[in-house]
């Protein structure tokens, strides 16, 4: 189904199951797809999945014009709101993420049951005072650093087979326009959302890898210790950038652990 929002844009959504509402979002140049295993083991356990194409991405309406994070963080609320979900959980992945942290500090009031975060720092240019932002880029490079092309793999070791039969074909289907979107990709990477983390009275746990191709993942532990009570780290191995779709029986699990009891993870 596609979704208007506050300014007639139509992201394209869809509901899986019945239960406590469960929103994922996925990350920049993804598409929903990227869930698959994650809405069969939501829907299996008694929960509802949410998923949809961001702004610019997937089937969702073409626009015209730049697209910041904010954007995607007021599509986000927009989405919630017209659903009539009730105190949803919210997981983001990569940029997906930091549309989360960005919800969190933008909607401090809003009612949610916990978020979670897979592997995206809060703040992804690195500076003396922050050594964990995304490979060399920091604040005074990345207008050089941050697009220069890099023979990285996203994956440790690819995605599952389960996942990939449902995802390939339908990224084919929904190419992603990369150059109509490098600004989104630089807004993006000039967020910080530490701050929101830090203040959150929302559980919220941040899944790492311990070898991401992108980043450090001890950033979730100094998230952590700024805020112990509300912000849970939580280092996985045997994935790459993709964690939810590399190894999801592992995650799926970590997920219903935190999905029963997102207080005392």
């Amino acid at each position: 189904m596609k979704i208007k929002m506050r300014d007639g844009v139509a992201l394209d959504c869809h509901r899986y199951g019945k239960g406590q509402p469960v929103v994922l979002v996925h990350g920049f140049g993804g598409i929903q797809e990227i869930w698959v295993g994650q809405v069969s083991w939501l829907v299996a356990h008694g929960y509802e999945a949410i998923v949809y194409d961001q702004r610019t991405h997937g089937a969702s309406q073409p626009i015209a014009g730049p697209v910041q994070v904010m954007d995607l963080v007021q599509d986000l609320h927009d989405l919630i709101t017209q659903l009539h979900l009730k105190k949803p959980f919210l997981i983001g992945h990569s940029m997906g993420a930091g549309v989360v942290y960005g919800f969190l500090g933008y909607y401090p009031s809003f009612k949610l049951s916990g978020a979670m975060g897979i592997d995206q720092p809060p703040k992804m240019l690195s500076n003396s005072e922050w050594p964990y932002g995304f490979l060399d880029v920091t604040d005074d490079n990345y207008r050089t650093n941050l697009l220069k092309k890099r023979k990285v793999h996203e994956t440790l070791n690819g995605l599952d087979d389960r996942i990939w039969q449902r995802y390939h074909p339908a990224k084919k289907q929904k190419p992603f326009r990369l150059k109509e979107n490098l600004g989104l990709l630089v807004n993006e990477a000039r967020a910080d959302w530490r701050s929101a983390l830090k203040h959150t009275q929302v559980d919220t746990l941040l899944v790492s890898s311990i070898q991401s191709p992108f980043f450090d993942y001890r950033f979730a532990e100094v998230m952590e210790r700024l805020n112990p009570q509300h912000i849970h780290a939580l280092a996985v191995e045997g994935a790459g950038h993709d964690v939810q779709a590399e190894i999801p029986d592992k995650f799926n699990q970590i997920m219903g652990a935190f999905l029963k009891n997102p207080a005392t993870f």
